[in-house]
């Protein structure tokens, strides 16, 4: 007999890795012990085939743990009787915070099993399955620090959670009709408990037109009939979101494939156990076709895409037993506001948007959204990282002195931290616009430290001056470091690549491109190319005028440019972007831009891609970020091959391009025309810089780079030319991704 003590870093807590230790040791005949540590999973076993043992640990571990480290020692015999699973031990705390994740198979066969004691219960789960980071206040992940610790279990349950052979050996959610938070539906000063006629008046509610309010694992959405165009209105009226496409939640991946075209990757990963929101590409439809239902032109207006997910919860499962439609689930929040995670803030703020409320006694005590994805190239990108996957935890190849943070910067935040061997990256926060964005995102510091003890001797934030963010860090008493904006989006893709996928990179060539952010100069920076953190050339810069208002009014953006280009003629000339103002407004505009009144320089790509919208008359004013590249999408043609002129000299000179869509615009050429040749010549000023820097690594970072047609044209240019490129797929490619780069540069520059 030989006895090791071997010990076991990453997402090993709460996953079932200890009952599953306790199996592999009565198959190997091991004697000894396993226990949850602070810093991960410790066990010590006497047995005669530890290479048997060790292998099947690592090839075969639960479905949720994520091996990050695995480190053996060599002991004296201990003559240990037989194998126990010993309690936690309190102490340091490193193991990861695992995500939430959807009802298993199992979990789903016994909920519509009749003969099962757990039998249409919308709160089942095991250690394969439901909440986690959601319902947890500090590590260890114990059933006492989670907020079902006020919940006794029945002795049934208890049974289950004490016996390391069964599937809810700790569980910590455990629970069943007889112990557990209770499931209600509320309307109309009724209130349903009985869980069958809870989900079957809940969907004749939806079938009647009526909008829900339903507690999912991270917050509340608002749900109604995606087929009702009356009721995806009163959605819309109601929540004051005129235009921004919802996400659709349909029944199984059958009805998906009915109004949408999905590859192989966006199938495997709408059915993930991670359940994302996918955007995926609408069916054209014949119209004589027959279909079983018609999703409402009003749930996402003038885009070709579709956000679609899956039913995640055993509640989702439940509803969609009564009902044969989709349905739309859009986030319970005010704009700008985080997800909704209570009863009582749910009738405080959106008390007059829905009319019936299906929640559970289960506190939500950490708010956390759907993740939203998209497949380009074969392969994810991450618009929002959360639910499913984050928090997103993994091991550095080294260890750092000093613990980390790092704060983002205001637009789709996250935060990030690193300590000992540690990286780990919160789920998404949002924007930062108002003070309850602003408390959530402080609230989400404050969870981090307390999971982790982790009291920061490092911070890092982005080097605008009138980001919340930075000014909340520059208050902390500690080690400051600034990062600027795109070298921080750079360096996101590069923590992806060198430590999650290993990649050796000497020389890089990074297009750092997205709507704003504070440069060196003090202009706002948006369309920038570094080569191995020199900024070595940018597009040529422009004036933005009335500030934030051109963030909203493609009009304004394109407006500046024709002045750039055509000077006061651009007043006369006939162009949707020119009629959108009367006169009294062009001359004031004119002023403005000759006199540099209210105005600033950028060299943002994503400007240039509202300007484009503009003159080309797709949108002049905006409802939502990132809307006119959306809208563009859907005139790409591959088949079309022209572009038009630029130059690079100092910067890239865009004017030419610009001057050449007003001709193609005055004779009327097609959107489908402009547009293509627009996204073209973006994707050959890649193409240009990567020839000349052929031993470099194309990166590609910053929100631009979400427009799918714009990334896929600009790989299959680089793949044609045998150049090497690449981009974020597990981590947010836009600002949420910021808060990782921040603290990889950290990392790298040794400042830490």
């Amino acid at each position: 007999m030989k006895r090791v003590k071997i010990f076991v870093k990453g997402i090993v807590q709460g996953v079932g890795f200890r009952p599953f230790v306790y199996r592999l040791a009565k198959k190997y005949n091991a004697k000894g012990w396993v226990q949850n540590r602070g810093e991960g999973v410790e066990i010590d076993v006497e047995l005669e085939d530890e290479r048997a043992f060790l292998s099947s640990l690592k090839k075969n571990s639960p479905p949720l743990c994520k091996i990050e480290d695995v480190s053996i020692e060599v002991l004296p015999p201990e003559n240990f009787k037989d194998f126990k699973i010993l309690e936690s031990e309190e102490g340091y705390k490193k193991t990861f915070v695992s995500p939430d994740i959807s009802i298993c198979d199992n979990c789903l066969k016994e909920l519509f099993d009749e003969n099962n004691r757990r039998f249409l219960y919308p709160l089942i789960n095991c250690t394969d399955c439901g909440p986690r980071y959601t319902i947890i206040k500090t590590l260890p992940y114990d059933r006492k620090n989670t907020s079902m610790s006020k919940f006794q279990m029945c002795k049934i349950c208890e049974e289950e959670y004490f016996n390391p052979l069964d599937r809810r050996y700790h569980a910590q959610p455990i629970s069943c009709f007889n112990c557990g938070p209770k499931t209600f539906l509320e309307y109309e000063n009724k209130r349903v408990e009985e869980s069958k006629e809870i989900f079957k008046q809940a969907a004749f509610l939806i079938k009647r037109g009526k909008i829900l309010a339903i507690k999912g694992l991270g917050g509340f959405h608002l749900i109604c009939d995606a087929t009702n165009l009356k009721a995806v209105k009163k959605l819309r009226e109601r929540k004051k979101r005129p235009l921004k496409p919802f996400a659709v939640m349909f029944k199984d991946i059958s009805q998906i494939k009915e109004v949408c075209s999905l590859s192989k990757e966006e199938e495997a990963l709408i059915s993930s156990k991670e359940r994302p929101i996918v955007l995926v590409k609408k069916r054209k439809f014949h119209r004589l076709e027959r279909r079983r239902f018609k999703i409402s032109s009003l749930v996402a207006l003038n885009v070709d895409y579709l956000g679609v997910f899956l039913p995640y919860t055993p509640i989702h499962y439940l509803l969609f037993s009564h009902l044969d439609i989709p349905i739309v689930a859009t986030s319970a929040n005010l704009s700008q506001e985080p997800i909704i995670r209570s009863k009582e803030e749910l009738e405080r703020k959106l008390g007059g948007v829905y009319d019936a409320i299906l929640g559970n006694e289960r506190e939500i005590l950490n708010a956390c959204d759907d993740s939203v994805a998209q497949i380009v190239d074969g392969k994810k990108v991450f618009i929002r990282l959360s639910r499913g996957y984050a928090p997103f935890s993994v091991n550095l190849p080294f260890r750092i002195k000093r613990k980390v943070l790092a704060v983002g910067a205001m637009q789709k935040d996250t935060i990030s931290l690193a300590f000992d061997r540690n990286f780990i990256l919160s789920p998404h926060i949002g924007d930062l616009d108002s003070i309850d964005a602003f408390e959530y995102f402080k609230r989400t510091v404050e969870t981090f430290k307390r999971f982790y003890d982790f009291n920061p001797e490092v911070v890092v934030f982005d080097k605008h001056p009138k980001y919340d963010t930075s000014k909340w860090a520059k208050e902390l008493e500690i080690k400051k470091i600034s990062v600027y904006h795109h070298l921080s989006h750079i360096y996101c893709a590069l923590f992806e690549a060198e430590v999650l996928e290993k990649m050796e990179i000497k020389d890089y060539l990074g297009f750092s491109w997205d709507g704003t952010g504070y440069g060196e100069d003090k202009n706002i920076w948006g369309g920038e190319i570094f080569l191995n953190d020199n900024r070595v050339s940018h597009f040529r810069y422009f004036k933005l005028l009335g500030g934030e208002m051109a963030v909203r009014e493609p009009r304004r953006v394109a407006i500046s440019l024709l002045f750039e280009v055509f000077g006061k003629d651009a007043l006369s000339l006939p162009l949707e972007s020119v009629k959108a103002f009367n006169d009294s407004q062009k001359s004031i505009l004119y002023k403005s831009w000759e006199r540099d009144i209210g105005s600033f320089y950028t060299s943002s790509v994503g400007r240039i891609f509202d300007a484009v919208a503009s003159l080309t008359g797709v949108v002049q004013i905006l409802d939502y970020e990132g809307q006119s590249g959306l809208y563009m999408e859907k005139y790409y043609d591959e088949e079309i091959k022209d572009l038009y002129s630029f130059n690079v000299k100092d910067s890239i000179d865009f004017f030419p391009m610009i001057e050449e869509i007003v001709k193609d615009v005055l004779r009327k050429r097609s959107k489908r025309e402009i547009v293509s040749k627009f996204i073209n010549t973006l994707s050959e000023i890649i193409l240009h810089f990567a020839k000349e820097n052929k031993e470099s690594i194309c990166i590609f970072s910053g929100g631009v780079f979400q427009n799918r047609v714009l990334l896929l044209s600009t790989v299959k240019k680089l793949e044609k030319e045998n150049l090497r490129y690449f981009f974020p797929s597990r981590i947010p490619i836009n600002d949420g991704g910021i808060s990782a780069g921040q603290l990889w540069y950290a990392i790298k520059k040794n400042f830490v």
